[in-house]
């Protein structure tokens, strides 16, 4: 548990989902994982005033649902990636160009996300480059040729930082029934 790191984020693909009902103490682990994503059963049944059982058997539940996933986070600008992109796209005209598009974003490693949308694009791209003629080169170039419409921006500054713990609280003062108080 010590060596994985907890971070919650959306799925690749926007998709119906199974809505997965929680109550108090799921949300307070969830809130404490987002604290701290190294923090053992045993820290987490403290702050959770439960025991380590309970603990594991809620984090087991919570992550075969797919509620809680493993990954790293990862600073990209320390190993020399500067340059962060979004770029709004749709697809050219018939399956050939199509085909050619999927199989750029899946070939790319710069391109580490792609989201299907409903709006002004079809696809927004989420980019990671180690500066702009990288970006140029072997991101917006390759696109390009196989799109109807290529829309680019470079972050120049994060106005505010991923808040996840809001969100459950959010999402725990919508989804708990009324009447149940939310410490």
């Amino acid at each position: 548990m010590s060596e994985k790191s907890h971070y919650i984020r959306g799925l690749f693909l926007a998709r119906e989902s199974q809505k997965y009902d929680l109550d108090v103490l799921d949300y307070k682990i969830l809130e404490a994982v987002i604290d701290d994503g190294r923090i053992t059963y045993k820290d987490l049944a403290k702050k959770t005033d439960t025991d380590e059982r309970l603990v594991s058997r809620r984090m087991e539940k919570l992550e075969e649902n797919g509620i809680v996933k493993f990954t790293a986070e990862i600073d990209w600008n320390k190993l020399g990636f500067d340059t962060i992109a979004y770029i709004g796209t749709r697809t050219g005209i018939g399956e050939a160009l199509r085909q050619k598009l999927f199989d750029t974003f899946k070939s790319e490693p710069r391109i580490v996300r792609v989201d299907s949308t409903v709006g002004t694009n079809e696809y927004v791209v989420h980019a990671i480059a180690m500066d702009l003629q990288d970006f140029r080169s072997n991101i917006s170039a390759p696109l390009e040729p196989v799109t109807s419409g290529i829309s680019t921006s470079i972050i120049t500054e994060k106005v505010k930082k991923s808040d996840y713990k809001a969100l459950l609280r959010l999402a725990e003062k919508e989804n708990l029934p009324k009447g149940i108080n939310v410490i």
